[in-house]
């Protein structure tokens, strides 16, 4: 049974607590705005879930921070909202590309990938043409550092420089851009 709005403060300070029990209580009550909000952003209902989870996450994480002078839902509203429009925003930086994106071209390479050397001009092209578009998947430090170790082939030191990074922090970027690039190429293949 829901609590009611007289009891919202001794629920949150037993979720305050830890309490386990409070803390259901309160994911019932307000699982519901939760769901309505997602449900709001249509390009988010395939991930409403994990979205969901994002947002309780917040919202227990900064239990501390409500003052109590508004209603919690308001407050949890916004947590909600703000999660929504991050998840948009990070989507929109970096896009998804599926095998309907890609041009036939782009497809064979992509099928073919298993082959070091393309074979022409044509399949050279189509091999850039289909990196900048996984690239572009990447976070844009990611594909920055990529673009200019792997394809202007600089320098570690110089990148790092130019960057204002250390030579250390630039190779484990690089390590995990690389790790990046192959697990977005992989999912390409996939698809």
């Amino acid at each position: 049974m829901p609590e009611g709005d007289d009891d919202i403060p001794e629920l949150i300070a037993r979720v305050r607590k830890r309490d386990e029990g409070a803390a259901r209580a309160l994911i019932d009550r307000l699982g519901p705005l939760i769901a309505k909000i997602i449900g709001g952003h249509s390009v988010l209902r395939d991930e409403a879930e994990d979205l969901a989870q994002d947002i309780f996450f917040k919202v227990f994480r900064s239990i501390e921070t409500w003052r109590g002078d508004g209603p919690l839902e308001h407050w949890v509203a916004r947590i909600a909202r703000c999660t929504c429009i991050d998840r948009l925003r990070r989507k929109k930086a970096r896009p998804e590309q599926r095998i309907p994106d890609l041009t036939p071209g782009e497809i064979e390479l992509l099928e073919a990938s298993q082959s070091t050397q393309p074979n022409s001009d044509s399949q050279a092209e189509d091999a850039l043409n289909l990196l900048e578009k996984i690239l572009n998947t990447l976070p844009p430090a990611d594909a920055w550092l990529l673009r200019q170790v792997e394809l202007e082939q600089r320098t570690v030191a110089d990148v790092a420089s130019e960057a204002g990074w250390t030579n250390g922090a630039t190779h484990i970027r690089l390590f995990r851009a690389r790790s990046r690039l192959k697990r977005a190429f992989l999912k390409h293949h996939e698809t």
